[in-house]
C-alpha cells in the first residue's frame, strides 16, 4: 500500500531496485515464496514505475506502459477478455477497471500532480494520491494477471470467471489503503522533501540533456 508513496519519492530506476529488493527479501519467509519464476517483483515495479512517471509530468511514457501491458494480457492465449454471458461479460470485458484506470492516467487528472502533492494538507493529498493509487495498483493487478497465466496456463483459464467478481472489491480495499495510507505519510513529510525529490529528477534529467549535446565552439 506504499507504493505510491515510493513512486513519488524515487525516480523509476530506483523505485524498481527498491521493489525488487523487498520482493527478494520478502520471498526468504516460508510463508511467502516466489510463485511467478522469479518474477514475483514485476507488479510492484510497474506499480512504483507507473506513479514515478506520473508525478514527474512523464504521463505519455506512462500511459505507453499500461497500454503495452493490456495489449501483453490480450494476447496471452491463457487469458480472458470475457468471461461469461452469465457474468455480463459480454459485453463488460475482463479489463473494464482497468480501462477506466488508462483513462484517468490520461486526463486531467494527473495533470500537475508534482504541484498537488507538495503540500503538508492531509485533505488537499486525498484526490492525488487516490488518482495515482488507482492507476498504479491497476497496472499492477492486470501485471500480476499476466505472469499468472503465463506461468500457470491452462489452469488460470478456469479461474478468471472468479476472479472477475473478486478483484473489483479487492482492488477497491487496496486503493482506498493506499489513498489514505499515503496521504498520511506525505502530510508528515516536510514539502521540501518531496520537492527535493522532484527537482533531483529535473536537474538529473537537464544535465544528462547537456552532456549529450555537442560542445560550442
Amino acid at each position: 500500500m506504499i507504493a505510491p508513496v515510493i513512486g513519488i519519492l524515487l525516480e523509476p530506476a530506483y523505485g524498481i531496485v527498491a521493489v525488487f529488493t523487498g520482493t527478494m527479501v520478502a520471498s526468504l519467509f516460508p510463508w511467502n515464496p516466489i510463485k511467478f519464476a522469479g518474477l514475483d517483483f514485476l507488479p510492484g515495479a510497474l506499480n512504483v514505475t507507473l506513479v514515478s512517471l506520473a508525478v514527474r509530468g512523464r504521463r505519455t511514457e506512462a500511459a505507453l506502459i499500461f497500454l503495452i501491458t493490456i495489449a501483453l494480457f490480450i494476447i496471452n492465449p491463457y487469458t480472458s477478455i470475457f468471461v461469461g454471458s452469465s457474468l455480463l461479460s459480454p459485453p463488460i470485458p475482463y479489463i473494464w477497471m482497468h480501462l477506466a484506470a488508462l483513462i484517468i492516467l490520461v486526463s486531467p487528472l494527473t495533470k500537475n500532480l508534482s504541484t498537488k502533492i507538495t503540500t503538508h494538507h492531509y485533505a488537499s493529498l486525498v484526490r492525488p494520491m487516490a488518482v495515482l493509487a488507482f492507476t498504479g495498483t491497476m497496472i499492477e493487478h492486470l501485471t500480476g494477471g499476466l505472469l499468472y497465466a503465463t506461468v500457470y496456463t491452462k489452469t488460470a483459464l478456469k479461474f478468471w470467471p472468479a476472479i472477475f467478481l473478486v478483484y473489483p472489491v479487492e482492488r477497491t480495499i487496496l486503493i482506498v489503503g493506499a489513498t489514505i495510507i499515503g496521504a498520511a505519510l506525505l502530510s508528515l513529510l516536510r514539502p521540501s522533501v518531496v520537492q527535493k525529490s522532484l527537482e533531483a529528477s529535473k536537474q538529473m534529467g537537464t544535465s544528462q540533456m547537456y552532456m549529450s549535446s555537442p560542445n560550442d565552439r
